[in-house]
């Protein structure tokens, strides 16, 4: 039961309203049971498996908190359990056709074939909320809460599937649901909502199908302009996805009078490529560098080989949890690569201040920034450096002239690009409205806009909604 389909918002009607009847007492065990149904409807076989990975989280986090002395091997003990059952079932056939690869190449063919295991959506992701928790534990960061609570932190339905990414300091208090009703829960539940839903249907679909063409293995797009164009629409696709994604989770979740973490900051206006870590997937960027990035580098005191090393490695295991292809090693090792020589440009501002402050400079980061986004894009998407090697030469070196596309591509592409360029002012300005509006018991925006645009929303979707296209990161 995909978010951008109309099951969902039938379910979402009824279990909203359920929700706001019960008593505060009831709604801890009702929000569990919607969250079981929900996850069923992706695979009811493995609706154990979130179950499975709270328990042992409670075991695990029980006997750190009880024993001291050992507080630090149950820690381990938990994550390596953790990072096995996402070995067995997110790795194992990358592995086994590595390895057969391998012993092919060096001749030998004896190696029996296994069969590829179903991939549980979300596994990526509340594996490393669990993670996140036994440090925490561990670190005396969070209390251990109820079994109950800990179920609904790794369950809750809006953010199962492909976060964002909470930690339990955040999301546990709330999970008693004794907030009274308020209709601002709804106004900004809806808002939120109905915008991802229109990202999702209305832009990111509609420029896949585009995608999709230029990425295919009999795909004859040769053109700079083709390559570009592709580029360009793939970034957008994948932003307003997944940005469509996390917004319909944070209003589903704010329709409850629960609030999640922002993932997303407008990322393509980055002008650096750390500040591109810190707008794109922000939950993963905080979980990375806290959990992972601080810890390795805390050994070294700042070493700046040391330092190097661990962003190209740190990224490249990003770019694994995105997906077992190497493309995406390699798209996470080039984004080390950018972490890195941008961490060498800061050594030598320092040395260099006068010219480091320059305009010009400035200007050229923000442009570089987002052009090694893009080339990092292609790759990621492409699949392999077969695809993705044409695609990048016809963007940098080997220039050709050629349009493949109907005109309605290139236009539509831009049009989308020129909306992301001034989101964050228009976003600003609806903010204001909706600020200036909070303060009028009465005010245009609540009573003619905001029903108006609902509406137009929901018909945007039932005329764009086709296929229902799955979600990009829930195959991560």
């Amino acid at each position: 039961m995909a978010f951008n389909s109309s099951l969902y918002l039938m379910f979402l009607v009824a279990a909203v309203a359920i929700f706001w009847f019960l008593p505060p007492v009831a709604r801890r065990v009702f929000v569990f049971v919607a969250s079981l149904a929900f996850y069923a409807t992706w695979g009811i076989v493995f609706v154990w498996l979130p179950l499975l990975v709270a328990t042992m989280v409670y075991v695990c986090g029980k006997q750190i908190e009880s024993r001291a002395s050992n507080a630090k091997l149950w820690a381990m003990l938990g994550t390596f359990c953790l990072l096995t059952l996402l070995a067995v079932f997110k790795y194992r056939g990358f592995v086994i056709a590595n390895l057969t690869w391998t012993l092919d190449w060096i001749g030998v063919r004896h190696l029996s074939r296994v069969a590829a295991i179903a991939f549980p959506v979300g596994i990526s992701f509340y594996t490393f909320e669990a993670i996140g928790y036994l440090i925490d534990v561990r670190q005396g960061r969070v209390k251990m809460p109820s079994f109950l609570d800990l179920c609904l932190f790794f369950l809750f339905w809006p953010n199962i599937l492909s976060g964002p990414i909470v930690r339990a300091r955040e999301l546990v208090p709330q999970l008693t649901f004794r907030k009274p009703f308020e209709a601002q829960f709804i106004f900004e539940g809806c808002d939120r909502l109905l915008w991802g839903l229109v990202q999702k249907t209305v832009i990111a679909n509609v420029l896949g199908t585009w995608v999709d063409r230029g990425f295919a293995p009999s795909s004859r797009l040769s053109s700079s302009l083709d390559s570009w164009f592709l580029g360009v629409a793939f970034a957008l696709q994948i932003y307003f996805d997944f940005a469509g994604y996390t917004n319909m989770a944070v209003g589903t979740a704010r329709l409850l009078g629960v609030t999640l973490p922002e993932n997303f900051r407008y990322p393509y206006h980055a002008i650096s490529p750390p500040d591109f870590w810190a707008r794109w997937h922000m939950t993963l960027s905080r979980w990375i560098r806290d959990y992972l990035f601080f810890p390795i580098n805390s050994r070294w005191k700042g070493a700046p080989l040391p330092l190097y090393l661990s962003l190209l490695g740190v990224m490249a295991l990003v770019g694994l949890w995105h997906g077992a292809g190497w493309n995406f090693v390699l798209w996470g090792f080039l984004h080390g690569a950018y972490l890195a020589i941008y961490r060498i440009y800061e050594s030598w501002k320092i040395v260099r201040p006068g010219a480091a402050a320059s305009v010009a400079l400035a200007i050229l980061w923000r442009m570089a920034t987002l052009m090694a986004v893009l080339a990092a894009w292609v790759v990621f998407r492409a699949g392999d450096l077969a695809t993705a090697w044409p695609i990048l030469s016809a963007m940098f070196y080997r220039f050709s002239a050629g349009a493949s596309y109907g005109r309605t591509f290139y236009i539509y592409t831009l049009a989308i690009a020129s909306f992301c360029a001034v989101e964050p002012m228009v976003m600003g300005h609806l903010t204001q409205m909706e600020n200036q509006a909070s303060l009028e018991s009465i005010s245009p925006l609540r009573v003619v806009v905001r029903p108006l645009a609902y509406l137009f929303s929901v018909f945007l979707f039932l005329v764009f909604d086709s296929n229902n296209a799955q979600f990009i990161y829930s195959q991560f």
